[in-house]
């Protein structure tokens, strides 16, 4: 026998002789985010079932078949373990359903943008997956076979008495929005399952958004002098970085080239800190406590369709899928809509030409990468212009810069027509100083940053000419979610009741609450967040959806 095979073989069996060792430090590494991020009941039930689960497949090591079950287990645990453990170590929050969707709307590309962020993870990862396997290993060596016997006894005592528990609760309390499944999966070591349940199911019921037809039926239209009518849906855009609003870079110089003919909201405040909840409460009647089929059925999209504009949906954002989130299903109602895979938004522009051929009123919606994590590849080489030395900040303050020349690629499209473009950021980011690329969505215990965003209407000088606009700045806040009335006046659309959530109204007042929605769909009132990420933490009061929102 060789030196080096012998002496893997004293290796393996002086690694093999802590078995309990090693079972407590894989189930501490499984349990260390949500000992962050749960109460110590969830904790305390994920660690016994954890346990349970690897003295069981321990005790069916030695066979072939015990192997591949050992092996699939491990794989199983050690996935749950990455997707809990970089969501809290990126975003110091515990995995939830908005992460869920994401994952499954996320396309190829942006997966591969945003990889960067979970490099720093993968070493914990890799030593999870190791010590795991060997733990299960080493005990298969160690135990004896009545404990093991012991051991797979009571794993089924445990899950047959804690999956008739949840049934028998779910029975008594008639709780909706949690299907048996995600229950059981939640206090496991494969809890965020859990949340890919709930999101494959919110999946099915934007298929229903998408299909429900919704009457109106003193729908009318007034001629607004305005041919062509274009809204950008930007990403991830932080007011504050922008020139626009007193950033001390050129960020914006487009923008603030023609703010002279736009309408620029002073403090809009974005509805959610995810794009998947955002831009449907944007778009749609729903808002953060009335989040439900029947009021996103009921989105600008379906409507102007309805009063006769050709719409069209043209996205640089995967869709997976024809109905994988609320957004795809708020698109669907357009008569096209085209999701492009792209590297730079700027290759959205010749869709944009081939739109803007259609003839009579139109509405196109375009929804951008804009500066999504990671903003080093939300741009060309070529647009790499400001240079502070900080390579994240710069990153981040020049993908605001495209955007900016995006935007202005758009009104030069635009400014030879009778047309009108509608810009807004989804959500802003978070600024963490810990963290290596700076921005971040806002997700657990979120600041003010995260739903902070930039808002304007520019107006071409045909657009001008042919009626009076409202022009200037938009004192005080203005919630974004208000955005469907905005839009509703915007186009000269009328459901026939009176409109005054529009700043474009002569009856608008200035709502007096602003309710934002984290992650967790938690709902905050605005005025009550900590100010900005690094501020002192706070135990902000929340409050959960009414009853029917989603």
């Amino acid at each position: 026998m060789s030196l080096a095979k012998t002496s893997v073989l004293i290796l393996d069996k002086k690694i093999g002789s802590h078995f309990l060792i090693l079972l407590l430090i894989s189930v501490l590494i499984q349990i260390w985010p949500v000992y962050f991020t749960q109460p110590a009941r969830f904790v305390v039930r994920i660690a016994i079932c954890n346990s349970l689960l690897l003295l069981g497949a321990s005790s069916i090591y030695r066979y072939i078949p015990g192997k591949i079950i050992a092996f699939i287990l491990t794989a199983l645990l050690t996935l749950n373990f990455a997707i809990a453990f970089s969501t809290w170590n990126v975003y110091q929050s515990e995995f939830n359903t908005v992460f869920a969707m994401s994952i499954l709307a996320t396309h190829m590309a942006e997966a591969k943008s945003m990889s960067g962020l979970y490099i720093s993870s993968f070493p914990v990862i890799a030593a999870y997956f190791v010590i795991t396997w060997y733990a299960i290993k080493s005990l298969s060596d160690n135990l004896s076979d009545r404990a093991k016997v012991i051991s797979i006894v009571l794993l089924v005592g445990y899950m047959g008495w804690y999956s008739t528990a949840n049934w028998l609760k779910k029975r008594k309390d008639l709780e909706v929005y949690y299907p048996l499944s995600s229950r059981i999966l939640t206090n496991t070591p494969f809890y965020t399952g859990s949340e890919f349940i709930i999101a494959h199911r919110d999946s099915a019921l934007a298929n229903k958004i998408s299909q429900q037809n919704v009457h109106y039926p003193a729908l009318q239209y007034r001629q607004t002098g305005i041919e062509n009518y274009v809204v950008i849906v930007g990403e991830s855009a932080r007011s504050s970085n922008m020139q626009l609003y007193g950033f001390d870079q050129e960020t914006t110089p487009v923008a603030s080239a023609f703010k002279k003919n736009a309408l620029v909201f002073t403090h809009a405040i974005a509805p959610a800190s995810a794009t998947v909840l955002a831009v449907p409460m944007i778009m749609s009647k729903a808002d953060p406590d009335n989040f439900n089929v029947d009021k996103l059925a009921d989105n600008i999209v379906s409507i102007a369709r309805k009063s006769g504009y050709y719409t069209e949906w043209i996205s640089a954002q995967g869709n997976s899928g024809k109905s994988n989130n609320y957004i795809v299903a708020i698109a669907s109602t357009s008569q096209k809509a085209q999701w492009i895979n792209t590297q730079y938004d700027t290759e959205l522009l010749p869709a944009l030409d081939e739109a803007l051929k259609k003839p009579g009123k139109k509405f196109i919606v375009l929804h951008i990468n804009g500066s999504h994590e990671m903003a080093c590849d939300r741009y060309p080489e070529s647009a790499n212009i400001l240079d502070t030395g900080n390579k994240y900040e710069d990153c981040y303050n020049n993908a605001i810069r495209f955007t900016d020349y995006f935007i202005g690629e758009v009104a030069k499209r635009l400014q030879n027509s009778a047309s009108s473009m509608l810009y807004f950021s989804d959500h802003g980011l978070e600024k963490n100083p810990q963290l290596d690329s700076i921005y971040m969505h806002g997700s657990r215990n979120p600041s003010k940053e995260a739903y902070e965003v930039p808002q304007f209407i520019w107006y071409s000088q045909p657009a001008l000419s042919a009626q009076k606009r409202q022009l200037g700045w938009v004192p005080g806040f203005w919630p974004t979610a208000n955005n469907y009335w905005l839009m509703l006046s915007w186009l000269g659309i009328s459901t026939g009741n009176e409109n005054c959530s529009s700043v474009l109204e002569t009856c608008y007042q200035e709502p007096t609450l602003l309710p934002v929605m984290d992650g967790g769909r938690h709902i905050f009132d605005y005025d009550q967040l900590r100010e900005t990420f690094s501020s002192p933490g706070k135990n902000t009061p929340w409050r959960k959806a009414k009853t029917g929102s989603l």
